[in-house]
């Protein structure tokens, strides 16, 4: 499974100022650089609220907003910022990057598009702006706009992980591979490039590829919850139970939200007919994602199968109710038809033994 599109952070400009720099505005920088953005952004606000003149302290204001996650007040202070300094391309950039946040795609488009029309030299301007398109899925316009990035800067490997991902929703795979050994090449320390790249050797079938570049995307970050699952993924197909698990663990410890290893931890787990852990994992799923039906679905099919074993070893009630739980929770899914009938039979069988 892939994850992420690159997408170049949020800039700051340099902050000329008659004389020396302020004290307020140099504690207030300490704290953006240290993170502490709450900090930050008070002293900022303390500041334009005597100079309200300058735009770069609303920029950084609006830095430090983002980093908090308020949005709304990002995108405030990024348009003060703009509405004293109208030909600035970074004001444009960041509030465009503000508005990615909200997922408020065509506001972002016009801002990046008015962020190039000012500075058309920015690979990275470029390759946001791409990212947007590539979020509406129009793949085709968002690849020409990240091969315009890659042109204004060829040696940047992020560009080349956005134009391999382009080329996999179109289904250009052979290509897609080329630009992640692009990217490799340009930064060998790439987590996610490898990840990716083994993503793609994946869906190829090349499951030892696959687990090679799982493995150097661990080596690189250790603390990597995806490569973990993705290599539980790839041991899962190759019939390696036992590792398989063990990695779908470790992506669970590392990231407890991570429903989708739980999916395929449970999934191994009812292979090996370890019903109840199963349970237990598919449900923790559901919790996380309540609209999955992938998750009722399989929370049914583990209650049908438990409820095979259990007839079979003379557990009527004990089946009974597990036939039902299957109509509880997902009572039009595929299982529902099967668990009706052997609800039907039990049925049967109880009223002969009446007679």
């Amino acid at each position: 499974m892939k994850k992420f599109l690159y997408m170049a952070g949020l800039l700051a400009v340099a902050l000329t100022l008659f004389g020396c720099t302020p004290r307020l505005i140099r504690d207030a920088d300490t704290a953006l650089e240290e993170g502490d953005y709450a900090k930050a952004a008070e002293l900022y606000k303390e500041y334009t609220e005597k100079k309200p003149q300058k735009p770069e302290p609303f920029n950084r204001m609006g830095l430090a907003y983002d980093a908090l996650a308020d949005y709304e007040a990002a995108a405030a202070v990024f348009s003060k910022a703009i509405g004293l300094s109208p030909k600035d391309a970074v004001y444009y950039h960041n509030r465009a990057t503000t508005y990615m946040h909200m997922k408020a795609l065509d506001q972002a488009r016009l801002d990046f598009e008015q962020a190039i029309r000012l500075d058309s030299t920015r690979a990275d301007y470029h390759n946001n702006l791409g990212n947007v398109y590539f979020k509406k899925e129009n793949y085709n316009q968002a690849r020409l706009i990240y091969e315009k990035a890659r042109e204004l800067d060829s040696q940047n490997p992020e560009i080349y992980l956005n134009l391999a991902l382009c080329a996999e929703y179109e289904g250009s795979d052979e290509e897609a591979l080329k630009f992640y050994d692009q990217a490799l090449e340009l930064d060998p320390g790439s987590a996610l490039a490898y990840n990716n790249r083994g993503a793609l050797h994946a869906d190829a079938g090349r499951l030892d590829e696959a687990i090679a570049d799982y493995t150097h995307a661990l080596e690189l970050k250790p603390g990597y919850a995806l490569a973990y699952n993705n290599r539980g993924t790839a041991y899962y197909r190759m019939g390696d139970l036992i590792r398989a698990e063990a990695d779908y663990t470790k992506a669970l410890l590392l990231d407890p939200g991570l429903t989708r290893a739980y999916l395929n931890r449970g999934r191994v787990y009812l292979d090996q007919a370890e019903y109840n852990a199963a349970l237990d994992d598919y449900k923790k799923a559901l919790e996380r994602d309540p609209e999955s039906e992938l998750a009722r679905s399989r929370i049914a099919e583990a209650y049908l199968e438990r409820g095979k074993i259990r007839l079979e070893q003379g557990q009527m009630d004990a089946a009974r109710s597990d036939f039902e739980a299957v109509l509880e929770v997902d009572p039009d899914g595929s299982f529902s038809s099967t668990a009706r009938t052997y609800l039907k039979n039990l049925s049967a069988e109880a009223e002969e033994s009446l007679e």
